[in-house]
Formats: C-alpha cells, structure tokens, sequence
C-alpha cells in the first residue's frame, strides 16, 4: 500500500500533466488559429470569424492553466530580499505559512469566481458574437486554474512539512547557484 508521500507524489505529477497538457493544447490552438486566419486573409480575402474569438477563450483558458503550472515549477512571482537573508529555518516557516496562506486564497478565489460564474455570468445569459457560445462556459477556466494553483500551493505545503530542506514546490528546492569568485 502505497504512503502518504507517494500518494502526493502521484497527485503532483497527474495534476502537472494536466496542467501540461491543457497548456500546450492551448498555445497549439492559439498558434493554428492565428496561422490559419493569416492564410484566409491573404488567399480568400476574408478573415475567419470565429479564429480571434476561439484565440481569446484559449488566451484566458490558458492564462489561469498556467497559473498552477507556474506554481508546480516554482516560477511564481516572489520578493525575496528579506527571505533570502533569513536562516534556513525561518525560511522554512515562511514557506509553509506563505504555501498555506496562498492555497486558502486561491481556493477562496475558486469559490468566488464560481459564484460569479454560475451565479452572476450564467444569470446574464451572455453568449459570444460569433459562435454563440455561452460565456459562463468560457470563465470556468478562471474557478479551474484557481483550483489547480491552490492544490499546487497545497501540496508544497505538505512538502515543505514532512522535507528537511525548502520547496519552493514540490517538485523544486529552494537552491541558488554558486557563483564563481570575483576577479578584482
């Protein structure tokens, strides 16, 4: 029976690949799209109606993905000038409550834009020029990378509880490279 670590462990990679997968899929699409307006343009003379606005659900969809991706790879925006003068241990604290914090935040947040989604955005009843698709189905991306990030946040988290060193996620340790001495 597998334990607690390797269950996170599995839970970390299964959401990464989603994450992966949805985000290349995405900027696939973004990319094909916009290449195929260009070529309608310039051979037909007309642009494809549907391409700019399918390209704009793929920009927010993969906008608020990527949210949780940057977490699992550890490139979220931090400032770290007085982080990184801390002892190891004090960093460590920090990361877990900053880890705990952000992930009740971002959870929070998913509960918001759900409601705001099914609640405000659904009640309106707002579809798309040119395809007519609801908009309430586009703005699940934001409660669907707010989730994702909070779940990232969590699981860095419990890997800075149970690990030595510091994550900055749970797959990344906090390190910085050596650098060579200088010559003066």
């Amino acid at each position: 029976m597998p334990g607690a670590r390797e269950t996170t462990g599995a839970i970390f990679r299964a959401v990464t690949k989603l994450e992966e997968v949805c985000l290349a899929w995405g900027m696939i699409g973004i990319a094909s799209l916009t290449i195929a307006n260009v070529f309608a343009r310039s051979l037909f003379d007309s642009s494809l109606a549907f391409a700019e606005e399918i390209s704009q659900f793929l920009i927010v969809f993969v906008t608020f993905v990527g949210l949780g991706y940057a977490v699992s790879q550890g490139r979220h925006i931090r400032m770290t000038a007085i982080y990184d003068q801390l002892p190891t241990s004090w960093r460590k604290s920090l990361m877990l409550t900053i880890a705990l914090t952000t992930s009740a935040m971002m959870f929070y947040l998913t509960y918001l834009s759900i409601d705001y989604v099914l609640g405000t955005v659904r009640a309106l009843g707002t579809v798309s020029p040119a395809l007519q698709v609801p908009l309430w189905l586009v703005y699940l991306s934001a409660p669907l990378g707010f989730s994702l990030a909070g779940i990232q946040y969590l699981m860095t988290f419990f890997k800075n509880l149970v690990a030595d060193d510091v994550w900055l996620s749970f797959d990344k340790k906090d390190e910085y490279d050596e650098l060579p001495p200088a010559d003066i």
